[in-house]
């Protein structure tokens, strides 16, 4: 028993150094970097440009600028970190509670995620997001089970995005900053993560409204993730100034995500 106290004491202080803590933060700017992509993209999709604004699409574009390749990797390290520390938070024994844990638990599966976005297209099995989203819906409205399966999948995206606008509108990410010194520096982290979540929120919201509707009309060729989703948005009255909306609200996302790598507390565990 002395034993298994130790090791859990000789955890926390590993999960609570100084160097891992900071080593994670890099998690935060990698995810500020993804959604700087997405959001130029976004621009791009709202003003008939072209390319693909998805995932694939911003490594693409991540990768074509110099040293992209290099900043690919970087964010992969950084979102790996960032997802181990988040994961050794909710399983090193403490006194944080269920809600703690399960914090914690999501923010390093969804760091994770990231993470294998950009490590698979580091190693060159990227795979175009708007061809698999198509490939993985016909199979699965191939069969009842499946159809359902993705309805529930596309309202429980609806409801993550309904959530990032909440916690943007009521400013519950604050909760997880530090108070800068500056008043200058409060304002424009308040400003930039409203902003931000309400725009991810509208995003997600919009992803998990074409699941539902493609998969209701039996149409796997409409259901092409975000970029679909995003022209979808843009084909409706007004929708390209929806759309520009959109794409400045997750550019200041990753702005508030580069401020976040110097702010969050840490100490309560990561947020997203």
């Amino acid at each position: 028993m002395k034993n298994t106290d130790k090791a859990a004491v000789e955890a926390r202080k590993a999960v609570r150094s100084e160097w891992f803590e900071r080593a994670a933060r890099l998690g935060f700017v990698a995810n500020g970097i993804l959604h700087a992509m997405l959001g130029f993209l976004t621009l791009n999709v709202a003003l008939a440009r072209g390319g693909d604004a998805d995932q694939s699409g911003a490594m693409r574009t991540l990768s074509a600028q110099p040293g992209g390749e290099i900043l690919i990797w970087i964010c992969f390290l950084g979102c790996l970190l960032l997802a181990v520390w988040s994961l050794a938070q909710a399983i090193v024994p403490s006194q944080k509670g269920l809600g703690f844990i399960v914090k914690q638990a999501g923010t390093g599966v969804v760091f994770a995620a990231i993470g294998t976005t950009f490590g698979s297209y580091a190693l060159g099995a990227g795979k175009d997001s708007s061809q698999q989203s198509t490939s993985i819906s016909a199979t699965l409205m191939s069969s009842p089970a499946g159809s359902v399966a993705l309805i529930i999948a596309g309202l429980v995206v609806i409801g993550v995005g309904i959530y990032f606008i909440y916690s943007g509108v009521a400013r519950k990410f604050t909760k997880s900053l530090r108070r800068p010194s500056s008043a200058t520096v409060q304002r424009t982290l308040m400003i930039l993560g409203t902003a931000g979540y309400v725009a991810k929120g509208l995003t997600l919201a919009a992803l998990g409204l074409l699941i539902v509707v493609s998969t209701a009309q039996h149409d796997p060729e409409d259901s092409t993730g975000l970029d679909g989703a995003l022209k979808a948005v843009r084909d409706q009255p007004f929708g390209s100034f929806a759309l520009i909306a959109i794409a400045v609200g997750l550019m200041a996302y990753a702005v508030f995500l580069f401020m976040r790598s110097r702010y969050d507390e840490m100490k309560q565990g990561a947020g997203l």
